[in-house]
This record gives C-alpha cells, structure tokens and sequence, in this order.
C-alpha cells in the first residue's frame, strides 16, 4: 500500500507506523527520482556550458611571484595581455621615504590598460616592472630589487 503521506515536491511516499509498503511503492519513487534528475541534467537552461566554463575559467586572476634580480626593466611573462594588476614586495610597505626632499621609493603599483602607477606597465604578454636609483616625479620605482620577492595578481 502507498503511504499515507506524500514528499512535497516530488511526491515520494513518506510512511507512518500503519502504513504496508509495497516493493511496487519503492520502484515507484525511483521512477519519480530519476525522471526528476533526468529532466534536470537534460535542461541546458540550469546549467554551466563547456562554453561558459572556459570563459569563466578564462577570466580567473593569476598569482604569482617572482624575485628581483636587479635589472633597471624586467619583463614579467604571463602569455597574456593583462587589463589590470597589482604587484607588490613581499615584507614591505607599499612605499617608503627615499629622501629628506620627500620623494617616495614604491614597493607596489597597479598596472590597467588605460595606465598605471609609476614603475610597471603592461605588455603584449605580460607587464614590465622597473627598478630605478632615482626619483622621476618624486617616486622610485622599486619593483625588481634584487633579491626580494614580489607577489602579483594579474587580471585577463
């Protein structure tokens, strides 16, 4: 006998004490259960496409990091062409006083298609990092001294 009360949604059997299930009561709500999931699996509408996964995927920052080496340019390999980032040094501030004139040594920057702060810009495959000795308009650019690590993230 089928149960006295039904499940909401899907109308399975919810017995009580009195009720007599039937083994035709269990393949019954098995029916109902795989109709249920099949329809759903079935509706495109509900779901992710292979399409929409990599474009997703696709759009998903990077992080990284890489150690200074000294150099006055470095170009930062990504093989892609980044509309926004920000990188900074590991165990820093962000910037520090470089002199008693007020000039700024930056430890980080952003870098956007439409520009970015002093001392990283964005490249065809990547973005390049500066480190120089002296201040242009009052920054020094401090993103590839030699020896400090540096964390990126970088946006597609």
């Amino acid at each position: 006998m089928a149960s006295t009360n039904k499940t909401e949604t899907l109308g399975l059997n919810q017995w009580i004490g009195s009720d007599k299930p039937k083994m035709e009561d269990f393949n019954s709500d098995n029916r109902l259960i795989d109709t249920a999931v099949a329809g759903h699996r079935a509706d495109q509408t509900v779901h992710v496409s292979a399409q929409e996964r990599a474009a997703w995927n696709a759009a998903a920052p990077v992080i990284g990091s890489y150690t200074g080496d000294g150099q006055e340019e470095r170009l930062i390999t990504l093989g892609f062409q980044p509309r926004f980032g920000m990188v900074f040094a590991v165990d820093k501030n962000l910037v520090g006083m470089a002199s008693q004139a007020g000039d700024m040594i930056n430890y980080s920057a952003c870098v956007a298609a439409q520009g970015g702060s002093a001392g990283a810009y964005i490249e065809e495959t990547g973005f390049t990092v500066m480190q120089l000795v002296a201040a242009t308009n009052r920054s020094v650019p401090n993103l590839n001294a030699k020896g400090v690590t540096y964390v990126y993230i970088m946006f597609r």
